[in-house]
């Protein structure tokens, strides 16, 4: 790899320190980082849940730079993961004589949820500058008692200052699948490439620069009529909501897209629904977390 590039590797391994007396019932974890990766001082809930923010200290993604991520989530575990800061990804395209074509910067996500477990993982948003180009992929294994919510969004330009993706890529897989010794039970498989094209067709974009995905896969057993109350509560959400909604039912649990002009917009959006889902799971009411952008925390 270039050495003007980062390669930077995060392990996390969380497990229920829960003793024999029933006591201290709380997620704790291990890890093992290297730059640009820094972990941020861990908080806890009321239900011994640890959140967790994940910092990139470089600043932002430029051609050639690797991220890999990988996290444990061990039995009786509850755990949420976020960033304290939006991804940026910086122009590639152009920029050099020796590649004018420009070289992706990845992002490679692995996560492996043991039985009986609960994680959210809500990063900030990824900021895809003119030109830039980015691909990430996620790999999810979840046991049949266990969840697993996660939100995507991403900005294509800095549209504050009239610039679109130009000629950027933005690519993201996402895997979900039972863990099964005996065949793959896949849960969703989801694969989106977005480009100029896209940003501008009427189709597609139609110029809205902000994309957003909410997925949430539920236990095998969750019963079905709480995933329905869960879908009307979501409905009411989208009523009051003037950006491009969708909500999708899967087997297991539910999925969201969004697509407007505003981030903020897309968070608040996304943050009444985890509320909901919270709330049909009989979890605790989730909070505002301190390193979310400030002008977000007034209107949750």
């Amino acid at each position: 790899m270039d050495k003007s590039t980062w390669e930077g590797n995060c392990f996390l391994n969380f497990f229920n320190n829960k003793s024999s007396s029933g006591k201290d019932d709380k997620t704790i974890f291990k890890s093992k980082f290297t730059s640009p990766y820094k972990l941020l001082k861990c908080s806890y809930d009321e239900e011994g849940r640890c959140i967790l923010p994940v910092l990139h200290t470089a600043g932002g993604l430029v051609g050639g730079d690797l991220l890999e991520f990988e996290a444990e989530i061990g039995i009786n575990s509850k755990v949420l993961l976020t960033t304290s800061s939006a991804q940026k990804v910086y122009g590639s395209v152009g920029r050099s004589k020796i590649n004018p074509k420009g070289t992706f910067s990845f992002q490679k996500t692995n996560i492996n949820i043991l039985e009986n477990s609960h994680l959210e993982y809500l990063p900030q948003e990824t900021i895809v500058f003119a030109n830039g180009l980015y691909s990430q992929e996620f790999k999810i294994k979840i046991s049949d008692n266990s969840s697993f919510l996660f939100t995507d969004l991403v900005r294509l330009g800095r549209s504050s200052i009239g610039e679109s993706i130009e000629n950027g890529v933005f690519r993201s897989k996402l895997e979900i699948i039972r863990n099964c010794n005996v065949y793959d039970d896949w849960e969703f498989v989801d694969q989106i490439e977005l480009t100029k094209f896209s940003f501008e067709a009427k189709s597609g974009m139609d110029f809205m620069p902000v994309f957003g995905s909410l997925i949430w896969i539920c236990e095998k057993n969750f019963p079905k009529t709480k995933i329905n109350e869960l879908k009307k509560n979501i409905k009411l959400i989208f009523k009051k909501n003037k950006n491009y909604l969708s909500l999708g039912a899967l087997e297991n649990g539910i999925s969201i897209r969004f697509l407007g002009n505003s981030s903020q917009e897309a968070r608040q959006c996304f943050f009444s629904i985890w509320r909901q889902i919270r709330t049909v799971c009989g979890f605790c009411r989730p909070e505002y977390q301190g390193v979310w952008p400030l002008q977000d925390s007034t209107n949750y």
